[in-house]
């Protein structure tokens, strides 16, 4: 007789469904200009995709828990030994997911309508010199990413040996994550790119026999009894490690200013616009990118630490080459351990370089934008008559007098829907220090974000990261966000021109020392703060270099 060649399946679990992308997502692909965004990835067809070594790598580092190694891990998700060939094949079978509009498929079962890469937007982040208070040498960049709405085809299977109850058990596991939103897929997903959500429908999940002829006779004939729900797929002996512990911090806030983040370029008729990402196929809204909120959190972190410990930021000194000043804005983000911990390292350089612990997720604005207004006032490709935004023939720009010259303004009935929904044009000019009057050519305007109503801010800590620096770490991050809740920190652009103020009116946090949700104030007071605080005294004691 033959002897069997090849890897024995007795029983296979099979996945189709949809990933909705809930925050905008970055999985890089190959650039050729330095100076452009960093793109996304393409397939050999042009389109946008995630790759499935992406998927399953994302996959696996969720089941592994807070375990570093793990032989149920390896035995599923395969591993190759530093030694030896004892080394072994990944039994979950993950596909690329193409990137669609929605969540369609053609006659051959495959998606229908891939993602127009005119439809990605442009995230901006600049490093803020802590001694300067300006831009940081050498840390101007930005990134592609897919916009929320969009929807990822997941198609997934593991392959049994045995019986497959763990591995349904596993699956059970890894799709109910999956539908809570708890994998983040792709890159800076602390600072709140790559959430994504499995949709309940269309999705489909069949388990398949092959040890006895019922069963292959069964997937021939597609048996619609080979179907089961998520639900039937129980969790218990799915045998893998325990999972991570984490800190929700969820502020609710008023803004008692304009807040935004400036973007990446102005309109036709306005100098200076908000930042917006989509919210579905035919509406905007205001955007404070994660990495805004948490580059402010970890600027503050930085002035509370050393303000305790009364020690400068590293600086090049003036007149210093331009490297020099790169370099020592690397230092100042990696000479406190706790803001690193927290915050995540700089130096490629560094021994213990990790990711920070704390992640702080995209906050949107409430009021959303119709497509139209928006491009009437950017002076879009799309600017025409709308009977939904009510803009009438009156969208055209207006030309006011000013001064000697014409200046172009909005219409009228453009300006009447922004003040609706909190926003107004305001016109700065620069005065001359010699005549007193309007300077030449430095007038500017700004669509200011007044009386908008935004989403609270959303943080969570990875406790499990940050492991014996966990109640120093902690300690840093409720004094600031004592700070923030006392109007201490400003959000997003132009603050030191009076933007960026706001109202705190609760922090909640959940998880941790606090498994019920419990207020700031209240955390600060209760009996779980002492071995918190008594920690923060002796990491003081510590010195740093």
């Amino acid at each position: 007789m033959t002897a069997r060649v090849g890897r024995p399946v007795n029983s296979r679990i099979r996945v189709r469904g949809w990933l909705r992308t809930e925050s905008p997502l970055h999985v890089g692909g190959l650039g050729h200009d330095p100076s452009e965004p960093l793109p996304i990835a393409l397939d050999g067809l042009g389109r946008l995709y995630v790759p499935g070594t992406t998927l399953a790598g994302v996959l696996r580092t969720w089941s592994r828990g807070v375990a570093v190694e793990s032989a149920v891990v390896d035995e599923l998700w395969g591993f190759i030994p530093e030694r030896g060939d004892e080394g072994r094949a990944s039994r979950v079978i993950v596909a690329d997911a193409l990137i669609t509009e929605d969540h369609r498929l053609d006659e051959y079962g495959l998606p229908a309508t891939p993602l127009d890469p005119g439809r990605l937007e442009v995230r901006q982040s600049a490093g803020i010199d802590r001694v300067t208070g300006a831009a940081a040498q050498e840390f101007l960049y930005s990134r592609a990413v897919v916009p929320a709405g969009c929807h990822l085809r997941l198609e997934l299977d593991i392959e049994s040996r045995e019986e497959g109850a763990a591995d349904e058990a596993r699956m059970g596991m890894l799709l109910a994550a999956l539908g809570a939103g708890e994998i983040r897929i792709g890159a800076a997903t602390g600072r709140g790119l790559g959430a994504v959500r499995l949709l309940d429908d269309p999705f489909e999940l069949v388990v398949d026999r092959f040890d006895s002829p019922a069963g292959l006779l069964a997937v021939l004939r597609n048996d619609p009894a080979r179907a089961r729900t998520a639900a039937s797929l129980a969790s218990a002996g799915a045998d893998l490690p325990a999972r991570r512990d984490l800190l929700d911090v969820r502020i609710s806030w008023t803004p008692r200013a304009p807040v935004m983040v400036r973007a990446g370029s102005g309109g036709l008729i306005l100098d200076t616009l908000p930042l917006t990402t989509r919210v579905d196929r035919r509406h905007v809204t205001l955007v404070l990118p994660g990495g805004t909120i948490k580059g402010a959190l970890r600027s503050h972190a930085e002035l509370v630490e050393r303000t305790a410990r009364r020690l400068d930021a590293p600086s090049a000194g003036p007149g210093a080459p331009a490297g020099d000043y790169s370099t020592a804005f690397r230092a100042q983000l990696d000479q406190l351990p706790a803001v690193r911990a927290l915050f995540g390292s700089a130096r490629d350089d560094a021994g213990d370089r990790r990711a920070g612990a704390l992640r702080a997720e995209e906050c949107t604005a409430l009021p959303t934008i119709p497509d139209a207004l928006w491009d009437a006032v950017t002076g879009g490709d799309g600017a025409q008559d709308s009977a939904e935004t009510g803009i009438g023939t009156g969208a055209a720009p207006d030309r006011r007098e000013a001064g000697d010259g014409w200046e172009r303004g909005l219409a009228h009935s453009v300006l009447d829907r922004l003040e609706d929904l909190g926003m107004a044009q305001a016109d700065h000019v620069a005065l001359d220090r010699w005549t007193g009057g309007a300077a030449d050519g430095r007038l500017f305007s700004v669509l200011e974000p007044h009386t908008v109503e935004w989403e609270p801010i959303r943080l969570s800590v990875d406790l499990t990261r940050l492991a014996e620096e966990r109640d120093s770490a902690l300690a840093l991050l409720l004094l600031t966000l004592r700070d923030l809740a006392g109007g201490r920190i400003p959000l997003g652009a132009l603050t030191n021109r009076g933007f960026g103020d706001i109202d705190v009116t609760e922090i909640t946090l959940t998880g941790g020392s606090w498994p019920e949700s419990v207020t700031l104030p209240r955390a600060l007071a209760g009996p779980e703060i002492a071995p918190i605080a008594q920690a923060w005294t002796d990491y003081l004691a510590q010195e740093v270099s």
